[in-house]
Parts: C-alpha cells; structure tokens; sequence
C-alpha cells in the first residue's frame, strides 16, 4: 500500500516523460586498510606504483598511509560503474606485493594508536595542508575512529533531466530539489542501515580508552546483539560536538552559513590543543568546531566540484550543487568490491524515490527525531517489534518498511523505462532472508571465530581472487599513476610559501 501523495506525485513525473529522457551520473569512493598477511596495519608507504596520493586523481589516500582510498569517475550506468570499480581493485592488488586490503567497515585490531600512520602527501603547500588536517583529526578524535571504512555513492541528475520536471529550470530550483532529496534520504535512512549495515561487530581495540555501552562478544571483541551498523553509531565516525551547529537542509544558504560558522566558531578543547605544536608547526588548520568543510559528519552532504584548493562553502555558495554524497553505506564483506550491481541500482533506486517524495521542510522535532531513529536502527536494528517515530508517533518498523518498499518497488518500475533491470535488482535485494549484518554474526558464530580471524580470512579470499588476474586492461590506470607522479614533483617544485602562512591564507578563503 502506498500513499495517495507518492502515487500522484509518480504520475507527475512519469507524464512528463522524466524516465524515458533521465540521466543519472554516479560514481563511488571506496575506502579499505592496507595490512600484511598477519592482519596488522601496513606500516609501508603508499605504493609507488599506484602513483602519488595527492594527484592521482583515481587512487590516493583518506586519513592514514594505509588507509587506500578509490575514486571512480562517474558513469552513466551501474554496471559500467561496477566494471570500473572491479578494474581500480585489481590494479591495486597488482602493486601491493604481499600486502592485502581489509574488505569490512569496522578496522583491523590496533596494539596502539602509534601502529596508525598519519597520510603523508609531500611539502607542496596542497600536501601539507592535507597532512594538517589529518594531523588536527588525529589530536581532536584520536587515530583509531579515523580507520573505519566505508563507500561513499556520489549521484546527480543531469541538467536535460532535470528540464523534464520543468523547462525553466535554473541552479536555485536544482539546488531545492537536492536539499529536497537529502531531507527525505535522512528521513528514511533506516533503510540504508537495514540493507547495507555490515558492521555489528569490532575488535576491542577500537574503543581503546573510549566510553561505550557495546557488550562482550567473546575474549576480544565487542558488539550489539541486534546492531547493523556500529560504524554510523555513537563509537562510529561521529562527533557530538558538531551537533551544536544545528545543520538544516532547508535551505542552500543557511546550510552554508551553519558550515562557515562551524569553521569560525572556536572551541575550547580544540582551542587548548593550538594550532602550531612546540615546534611551531601547524598541527590542526583551525581551533574551530570544524577546521574545514569536509570534518562535517553526516549521512548525506550536497556538493560541488572545483579546483583543488577551492572552499566547497564558496563553491556550493556560487555555483549550486552539482550532486548529492550518500556517505552511510558499509562495506559488504561478502562482495570483493564492497559492493555489487543489484546494490548500486537499489541505491538508485532509493535516491530516486527522495525525489519523487513530498519533502516538507524540516523543524527541529523532526531533526530529533529522526537522530533517535538511527540511534534505535544502529544498535538494535534486527530486533523484533521495533518502533520508530514519524511525525511525534511511534510506528512499528515494519508497518514503515511495507509502505515504503511498495512505493520503492513502483519506483524501480518507473526506472525500467530508463534502463532496464531495476525491478529484478530490487526484488533480489529485497528478498534476502538474512541481512548483512545478521550473516556477519551467524559466521562467526557457526566457525567459532573472533572478528579478527573471521574478517582477515575473508580478507584473503578476496586477495586471492584480484591476484589472478588479466594486467592486460591496466595501461590508462598506469599512465594515470606515471602522469600524478609527475604533476606531484611539478607541485613540489612550485610550492614556495611558509606553510603557515598558507594555513592562513586558506582560512582567509572562508
């Protein structure tokens, strides 16, 4: 059953012949730890044959040295996006030597935070700003939060697609229908955490000297019986601290001055910390409650593409968003890629159907209540008689789940017209008996295994499967390697500014 809203709004779209001229562009950035056979961090550098971290505009690295960071370009259809993906993965394992990468959400055990090596990107005014800001991540949440990974699902419209919905169409009626679309994935992100939740279990290390309220899973691993996803939870990659900033999508303007206020806004804590070390060095960009854009934690953030060094506040403020980052999906363990075709089109699929979707502004009871929500999804998302609320009431989740894979099964009918299998990807991703999460724990527990072994085993698999491969489609990834190579010693050589002062100069930028 669907409501009267979603069905007439469908019609809309479907008599304005939105499906049949769509275009979706879509890329992912996949995150995985480099470790050795041991299942330890690498303590290695970034491998030089896959180029130079800081211009390779393909493969480069997020918080740690270890911490492999791949970025597709964005393509018209999932499966060559898969296939692009599937390609980064096997020209990694061809420089990796005897190293593998970790495929799950939730790291690797860690002795210590010292074993965890801040990224390096060389002495150009660029790589050590970036150098900095991981540095001041480091000191603000410790290393260990920084090492979870994860897939990040970058989705536009085109411009002749959205001229379907209205022929006028300029950057302010995109920019609200965007802001309209991540006001609506936020409301039903319970759904991306019940289908692609896939971490309910981590080492112990992970919660070195932090407060939590996880149970004993065994003698060295820590879990919720009923968790999806402990990486979007309270231990996960969060800070409380940026929910003074009172982050609305209501409007384009008021998101970005909330983003620059969180920059400018100095905290204590951070304040205490100082921005230069005793050596005088910058060891955070700023004291202030986000030292950058980028340090906003949420499910979803509009964005917009320019040249490196630009302020994505002053991009987003000139120019309008360019598309949506759907941050909150786990690694699949059980996918070599960390994720298949059928689960891209499911994510197109629910990204659509924000669209579609009446989509109120959101008051502040809401912006609560949805917060609790994933609270309750996170931790005890597999438990019977859930109830979430929607609107001050309680609903029981699977009232909520029927009405809302009903309207999403009509959305991927719709998108058949635009590209064929939709409605079969969403009907096998829908009908698995066990979730994610749920088969994490049932292995383990079937194997008698510790979340260590378990993972480093599934780990190897994969490894094994990249190993044995054909090298004969790597020459693009390779000249892409050689020419970031080159444009890093170029930058190295033009780079002549006081580090600190470029410090300056970027937070002048805001």
């Amino acid at each position: 059953m669907t409501s009267d809203a979603f069905n007439s709004s469908l019609r809309v779209y479907k008599e304005k012949g939105f499906f049949k001229e769509l275009k979706i562009l879509r890329g992912i950035e996949r995150e995985s730890l480099r470790i050795d056979n041991n299942g330890k961090i690498s303590q290695k550098n970034h491998p030089k044959n896959l180029g130079s971290p800081l211009t390779n505009k393909y493969i480069t690295t997020d918080f740690a040295e270890a911490l492999v960071e791949l970025v597709t370009p964005t393509f018209e259809s999932p499966e060559a996006l898969f296939d692009q993906l599937n390609l980064l993965h096997r020209f990694v394992y061809s420089g990796l030597d005897d190293e593998i990468l970790w495929n799950f959400s939730m790291p690797c055990a860690f002795t210590n935070e010292k074993e965890i090596r801040v990224a390096e990107y060389g002495n150009s005014n660029n790589g050590m700003l970036k150098h900095i800001y991981r540095k001041g991540l480091r000191l603000r949440y410790g290393s260990i939060m920084q090492c979870v990974s994860g897939i990040h699902y970058n989705f536009s419209f085109t411009e002749n697609s959205w001229k379907t919905l209205y022929k006028n169409s300029d950057q302010d009626y995109v920019n609200d229908k965007y802001l309209g679309m991540i006001r609506n994935i936020k409301r039903n992100f319970w759904f991306i955490l019940e289908q692609f939740g896939a971490s309910p279990v981590t080492h112990k290390s992970y919660l070195l000297d932090r407060e939590h309220s996880l149970k004993k899973y065994n003698l060295n691993d820590l879990f919720l019986p009923h968790a999806t996803s402990l990486r979007m939870s309270e231990v996960g990659y969060q800070s409380k601290i940026q929910d003074s900033l009172k982050i609305s999508y209501n409007d384009l303007d008021d998101f970005i001055n909330a983003l620059v206020k969180g920059i400018k806004t100095p905290v204590k804590k951070f304040n205490d910390i100082g921005v230069l070390d005793d050596a005088g060095i910058a060891q955070q960009i700023s004291t202030g409650i986000l030292q950058i854009e980028n340090e906003l934690y949420d499910i979803v953030r509009p964005k917009r593409s320019g040249p490196s060094g630009s302020r994505p506040a002053t991009l987003l403020k000139t120019d309008g968003i360019e598309y949506l980052e759907l941050r909150g999906i786990d690694i699949n363990p059980f996918i070599p890629e960390g994720i298949d075709v059928n689960k891209i089109k499911l994510l197109d699929i629910y990204i659509t159907h924000s669209l579609i979707s009446e989509s109120p502004l959101m008051l502040d009871e809401e912006i609560n209540e949805i917060k609790a929500n994933q609270k309750i999804m996170v931790s005890e998302g597999r438990s019977e008689n859930i109830m979430l609320s929607k609107n001050g009431d309680l609903v029981p989740l699977d009232e909520l789940r029927k009405i809302f894979l009903a309207e999403l099964e009509l959305t991927a009918e719709a998108l058949d017209e635009y590209s064929e299998g939709y409605l079969k990807a969403f009907h096998l991703e829908t009908s698995n008996s066990m979730l994610l999460s749920e088969k994490i724990l049932t292995d383990m527990d079937a194997g008698g295994f510790e979340f260590q072994d378990y993972a480093l085993n599934q780990s190897k698999k994969v490894a094994r499967k990249f190993r044995t491969t054909d090298i004969s489609k790597f020459s693009n990834l390779r000249n892409a390697a050689q020419t970031s190579i080159q444009k890093f010693k170029n930058l190295e050589e033009s780079s002549s500014m006081d580090i600190n002062k470029y410090v300056e100069l970027y937070n002048s930028k805001i």
